[in-house]
This record gives structure tokens, C-alpha cells and sequence, in this order.
């Protein structure tokens, strides 16, 4: 135990350069489609104290096709390092909500892409725009609601950040209906969620 303390506490005292270390480690990895080894180097650059690296993780994620994982990645950094995000990091985050049909975060995020990505990504974001939004039609929208309620309250107890992520898009769907159809009900789960104290220390 104490070989372990004097361990960390070493790692603390050498966090800064090091984290940058892996950081650039996972970056050429990353660009070099090496998700998996990238991954790894972003996590450990988080671990040593670069919160930034959160949001670099949670697009190795997305690149590995774990999009659940992704989605609870980006939020956590989201809440942890806000300003460390940019337009490539929102564009992989809408691509990490559309792959769970999280229309409402994905337009959300692509739009703002559009607004300040490049020429290329913004073309891209336009595009996944026009796709997302018959998907958003009225018609469809009581149907969808029920799904992500009932997605978001099966996931409440085990993961939450996945879980706040689908009963924000109920919530927000039902306020686009005349009715508000169930946009309370997601509203209270929500409330009850983030309530709720973390796993492990209920």
C-alpha cells in the first residue's frame, strides 16, 4: 500500500508533462486509425490530470463504434472541461447521438458545426441536418417519445449520464407537440435522476 502511494503521489508531482505526453501520443495514434492504442494514451493523459482528455476519449470511442460509451464520455467532459471543446469535437459528438437516434442533441450540435466549422465539416453537418430532420417530423414524434422514456428509465439505475441522455430527448420532443405530450414526465425523471447520488453510493 504504501509502495502504491509513493507511486501516485510521483504521478502527481510529474502529471502536467506527462499527461501532455500522452496526449500527443494519442493524437498521432488517433490520426494514424490506431482507436483502441489512442484511447488508451487519452485515458492515461486524463488519469495524470489533463481533463481535456475526456473529450479526446470519447471520440476514440465513437471511432471504435461504442457509441453508448461515447455518449457518457462527451457528457462527462462536457461538465468537466466545457471549454476544451471545438467544432470537430461537436461534429463526432452528433455523430455519437445519432447513433442512438438522440435526434434533437445531434441537430442541436451540428448546427452550431455549421455555423463554426469549416467549409467541409459544416458541409457534412448540413448534410446529417437534412437527414435528422424528417426523423423529427410530428407524426413520428408520440412514438419516439415513449421509446426514449422508457430507455431512459430502464438505464436510470445503471447508467445515468446514458440514461439523462434519453429523457432529455423525450422531454425535449414533447415540447415541440402542441400537448407537451409526456414532457413532464421526462422532466421529472430527470429531476429524480440528478437527485439521485452517484452509483456505488446509494
Amino acid at each position: 500500500m504504501a509502495a502504491l502511494k509513493a507511486a501516485l503521489l510521483a504521478l502527481a508531482v510529474a502529471g502536467a508533462p506527462a499527461a501532455e505526453g500522452h496526449l500527443l501520443e494519442g493524437a498521432r495514434l488517433f490520426r494514424a486509425e490506431v482507436y483502441g492504442a489512442a484511447l488508451v494514451e487519452f485515458r492515461v493523459a486524463g488519469a495524470l490530470g489533463a481533463q481535456e482528455a475526456l473529450w479526446y476519449s470519447a471520440a476514440a470511442l465513437l471511432k471504435l463504434g461504442r457509441s453508448e460509451e461515447a455518449v457518457e464520455a462527451f457528457a462527462e467532459a462536457a461538465a468537466v472541461a466545457p471549454g476544451a471543446r471545438d467544432s470537430l469535437l461537436d461534429y463526432y459528438r452528433a455523430q455519437a447521438c445519432h447513433a442512438l437516434r438522440l435526434y434533437l442533441c445531434a441537430d442541436g450540435l451540428l448546427a452550431s458545426v455549421v455555423e463554426q466549422g469549416g467549409p467541409r465539416i459544416a458541409g457534412h453537418a448540413r448534410a446529417m441536418r437534412a437527414a435528422i430532420a424528417s426523423e423529427l417530423a410530428p407524426q413520428r414524434l408520440p412514438a419516439a417519445i415513449d421509446w426514449y422514456l422508457a430507455r431512459g428509465k430502464e438505464l436510470s439505475a445503471r447508467r445515468p449520464l446514458l440514461a439523462a441522455a434519453y429523457l432529455e430527448e423525450a422531454a425535449g420532443l414533447g415540447q415541440r407537440l402542441a400537448s407537451a405530450y409526456r414532457r413532464q414526465e421526462a422532466l421529472d425523471a430527470l429531476a429524480k435522476l440528478r437527485s439521485a447520488p452517484p452509483p456505488g453510493k446509494r
